[in-house]
């Protein structure tokens, strides 16, 4: 009976301390804000500042801390493994994250986008900085929605920009020079909420319905350039991945080549499998994300000069670009087409077998029309076009292609006063459809 006794006294006392710690962990989390509450965002730990820039920007000037700020879009579903563990984290990861000033953002008003440069078609993103604001580097890369949208995204490489950008603040500001190009062109607009069709938005106090959200700033952005004639591929294929030069990067480390194309840029300035990035055109890189920004600010044509470390040994490659090497990326994913490109209209390319039953040729154009929606939708549709025609040609062209190249030609082929023709495919008729862009 003793012993029993014994036994339920130690249990009880283990629950009674759990409790203790749930306790003490509740009471270790950062204040959220009356917008944070309203978009329901998950409670963070207590050495994170919550939606406040100023406030951090502020701490990390007087204690010469760096600066962490992830940028997170809280309604958008991507994103939200890591970020649950980036602002509750394991033991190791906090150590590290405490060596920052850490600032959670959860809406883009005011963000100063000359500092503030970073792929917006992202839901969760992180940005280092120094205390005076130059930039350390970045983290967070995505290349598709729906399931796929978190691939990119891991522990592992977070910790390991972590850890890079805290050895680039130690050199700091010995190496300010390597770090320059990582501010990028003045922005068309100094803030998101100055983007033509976003400034009703600072009129009132942010709510869930008045928040901008990140792939708003890109947006709504394209469209303002687009009714002005001033849209340009330039704005359409931007952060492209490093397998657009034949480079696969280890995601857990984000520098490391996992393998190398054949035939590719990469391969003919013979970088290998093993080797790591150190540096492009100069710039210190942290991750991924840091390697993109250097491939988003080249030109089509271009040379990138890489440092690697291979065998303990730094050596030196020219990658040479040249053509549409960016042109040919997947953009249809981005949020940003949505309002942007595609304004209402869903499509999807045929399969082989459906083409063929259709009687449409293997290398001819055959896009779906799979939703009509949103405010495109009337104007779509007071032209007839339906869910479930087939576009087989476009002002008469009936080259395959893909969905981005599909998005992106309308619009830079097409101001907003012009008219274009969709020859379509509605069971075995073809119609003719001319439609004002919309």
């Amino acid at each position: 009976m003793k012993q029993r006794f014994r036994l339920c006294a130690v249990a009880i006392a283990g629950i009674l301390a759990a409790l203790s710690i749930a306790r003490s962990e509740d009471s270790a989390l950062a204040e959220q804000s009356e917008l944070g509450k309203s978009v329901k965002d998950i409670p963070v730990a207590a050495h994170w500042i919550y939606d406040d820039l100023a406030k951090a920007k502020a701490e990390a000037k007087e204690t010469g801390k760096p600066l962490l700020v992830v940028l997170r879009c809280v309604p958008c579903p991507p994103g939200k493994a890591l970020d649950e563990k980036v602002m509750r984290p394991d033991v190791e990861l906090e150590a590290l994250e405490k060596q920052f000033v850490c600032v959670r953002i959860i809406q883009t008003k005011g963000l100063d986008l000359s500092i503030f440069q970073y792929d917006f078609d992202m839901s969760w993103a992180a940005m280092f900085f120094a205390p005076d604001m130059t930039i350390y580097g970045r983290y967070g890369t995505r290349n598709a929605s729906g399931p796929g949208s978190d691939s990119l995204l891991t522990t592992a490489g977070f910790k390991r920009a972590v850890e890079r950008a805290l050895a680039l603040h130690k050199g700091f500001p010995g190496n300010k020079e390597q770090l320059a190009a990582k501010k990028g062109k003045t922005p068309d607009y100094p803030v998101p909420e100055k983007t033509p069709g976003l400034e009703d938005r600072a009129k009132s106090e942010t709510t869930r319905q008045t928040c901008i959200h990140c792939h708003m700033v890109k947006e709504f952005a394209i469209r303002a350039k687009w009714e002005a004639g001033k849209l340009s591929p330039a704005d359409l294929w931007v952060y492209p991945m490093p397998e657009r030069i034949g480079l696969s990067l280890d995601i857990d480390d984000g520098l490391l080549v996992k393998s190398v194309e054949e035939n590719s840029p990469a391969s003919n300035a013979g970088l290998v499998a093993g080797d790591s990035l150190v540096t492009a055109n100069g710039q210190a890189l942290i991750s991924t994300a840091d390697f993109q920004w250097v491939l988003h600010s080249s030109p089509n044509n271009a040379k990138v000069r890489l440092s690697v470390s291979r065998g303990g040994r730094v050596m030196t490659s020219d990658i040479s670009l040249s053509g549409g090497w960016k042109e040919q990326s997947n953009i249809a994913w981005r949020a940003s087409s949505w309002y942007g490109l595609r304004q209402g209209l869903k499509v999807e390319p045929l399969a082989a077998a459906d083409k063929k039953s259709r009687g449409v040729d293997e290398d001819n154009l055959a896009l779906a029309v799979k939703g009509l929606f949103g405010k495109g939708k009337p104007k779509l549709e007071a032209a007839g076009l339906r869910i479930g025609d087939i576009i087989v040609a476009v002002d008469g062209k009936m080259e395959e292609q893909s969905e981005s190249k599909f998005l992106a030609n309308l619009r830079l082929d097409h101001g907003p006063k012009d008219s274009v023709k969709f020859t379509i495919l509605r069971g075995e008729k073809k119609q003719e459809l001319t439609i004002p862009m919309w």
